[in-house]
């Protein structure tokens, strides 16, 4: 069912929102609010009620009520002061005022995750790159650094061209050429770099956008801000690029998801600074960067970004969990990776990153397909350029049994990320869900490529033993299993149980019989 009205729809087999065709992000509870007020449009609805419909008659405190009807009217353009959709009837509830319409799913409308993605993966792609420093100063790399990465997100929120990732914009071989030969390398038919400056509170940036295919230089522009300013500098250049590259975008296509501004910019340069650190990544840089983080969320806890973030350490935690076969370790991890990323997305439901973590907590921490589904699709839709979410959605899909799109999703991250860190991994998710689909070469093939690419990857050497073992390849599985018990890889039935989190049990007792085949004793 489709409810319509004016430029919005709420599609209730979809589970979204739409403005003008456009999906608009909201968390479940805020979308759950909508379709009970615009189903009961015509009369009014308790407070009592939406406890019931909304929490499942939990108890909740009236702040959480308020600010989910906060969040509503946000999605809707409202405020508490127009009512213009949803009206407050004082100690009683509310009552959605506008006039609706309900109807069928419009024709040519992208039903399905993968069709929007392919979507937007099918328009030219865009770089940004790391901007130069006038004078190179060491010290604020990481604040230069962190200006690049702002502008990426900034463009990939538009959700209308894919958007080079960081990994592959920031790769030190080729930063010495021409942005339009780098854009090249890459695939990218659009380059956009700068020289940036700053002393004490000022910040002045020269930038260009070039054809990279003709190396014409399409805009260029100089900015002088103080750092007050910073996200209204990086949202005007954002909206220079597509007027320069988009000129056919109506006024919902080119409309942006406001992000929020920094309410301190202490906790904005910490921030910055753990963002820095977590690309180049060790065991004592997580250390630090988490308590960057933490100060940060203490000077500022409105910033998503911080929040994301150490959901983000949390994660690369469980990681090192899952490697060394402390379940215990890993799931309090993945209990606070979730966490913080509730919080990231209670703060800003339309953060891309914040969706794409709570996903993979949803999945590893609770189980839960249904809500990592919804996160999965919310951080896709959000931002098609992000690796990350491509990785983690598509680990939703496999382990929830749709193996189709599972291998859409990740395959379409080698392209918006080349230089992806955690790639390994990627290939060792594909090899596994090729392996559940019965197409046991390409298995072999992605497996091998993840074992080239880190030998040490202890994921990807027990779908090995698995393959072979399915396979009956006896001789080979045993070397597996002896590679991996060399590098100290957890096996027993408890981590199968609880790293391989497979919806469907067909799929799981697949994934034993070739483990028990390749002579791992587990039951």
């Amino acid at each position: 069912m489709i409810f319509r009205f004016a430029p919005f729809e709420i599609d209730t087999d979809q589970v979204e929102l739409r403005r003008e065709g456009v999906r608009v992000a909201v968390e479940p509870q805020v979308f759950a609010l909508l379709r009970l007020l615009v189903e009961n449009r015509e009369r009014l609805v308790s407070k009592d009620e939406i406890i019931e419909t909304v929490w499942g008659g939990r108890i909740v405190s009236e702040s959480a009520l308020s600010s989910r009807i906060k969040f509503a009217r946000q999605a809707l353009g409202d405020d508490g002061v127009a009512q213009r959709w949803i009206r407050t009837i004082h100690s009683q509830g509310f009552r959605f005022v506008g006039e609706a319409s309900a109807e069928g799913t419009p024709p040519g409308q992208p039903t399905d995750t993968t069709d929007r993605l392919a979507e937007v993966m099918s328009r030219p792609m865009v770089a940004v790159f790391p901007f130069e420093q006038d004078p190179p100063d060491p010290y604020d790399a990481y604040f230069v650094d962190g200006l690049a990465e702002d502008l990426m997100a900034e463009l990939a929120s538009w959700r209308w061209f894919p958007i080079l990732s960081r990994n592959a914009a920031f790769d030190p071989a080729r930063r010495s050429l021409p942005i339009a030969e780098r854009a090249v390398a890459f695939g990218a038919r659009y380059a956009i770099g700068g020289r940036i400056s700053r002393a004490d509170r000022q910040a002045r940036l020269s930038i260009e956008l070039v054809d990279a295919s003709s190396g014409v230089q399409l805009w260029s522009a100089r900015f002088e801000r103080n750092l007050d300013d910073l996200m209204e500098m990086q949202a005007q250049i954002a909206q220079e690029v597509f007027r320069r590259i988009a000129p056919a975008l109506n006024s919902a296509e080119r409309r942006r998801i406001l992000r929020k501004a920094p309410a301190d910019l202490t906790a904005w340069d910490l921030t910055m600074k753990a963002l820095w650190v977590l690309n180049r990544p060790s065991q004592n840089d997580f250390t630090d960067a988490l308590e960057q983080l933490e100060c940060a969320t203490q000077l500022d806890p409105s910033s998503p970004l911080s929040w994301s973030l150490i959901s983000l350490v949390r994660y690369e935690a469980a990681l090192k969990g899952w490697v060394g076969g402390d379940l215990d370790g890993v799931r309090r991890h993945f209990h606070d990776m979730l966490v913080a990323a509730r919080k990231a997305i209670e703060i800003d439901p339309s953060g891309w990153m914040g969706h794409t973590l709570a996903s993979a907590g949803e999945l590893w921490g609770e189980a839960s397909y249904a809500r990592a589904r919804y996160h999965a699709d919310q951080a896709i839709d959000l931002n098609p350029s992000a690796g990350l979410a491509h990785h983690f959605s598509g680990c939703v899909y496999g382990f929830g049994g749709e193996l189709d799109a599972a291998v859409a999703i990740q395959s379409q991250a080698f392209r918006v990320d080349p230089n992806y860190l955690h790639a390994d991994v990627i290939q060792a998710d594909l090899g596994l869900w090729r392996y559940l689909m019965g197409d046991l070469d390409e298995s072999r093939s992605h497996l091998e490529r993840a074992l080239a690419e880190n030998p040490m990857n202890q994921r990807a050497r027990q779908r090995q033993i698995a393959l072979l073992g399915r396979l009956g390849d006896e001789a080979g599985a045993r070397e597996a299993l002896d590679q991996l018990v060399a590098i100290g890889g957890p096996l027993t039935a408890d981590y199968v149980a609880a790293s391989y989190p497979f919806q469907r049990r067909e799929h799981f007792d697949l994934f034993t019989e070739g483990l028990r085949r390749g002579g791992v004793p587990i039951n």
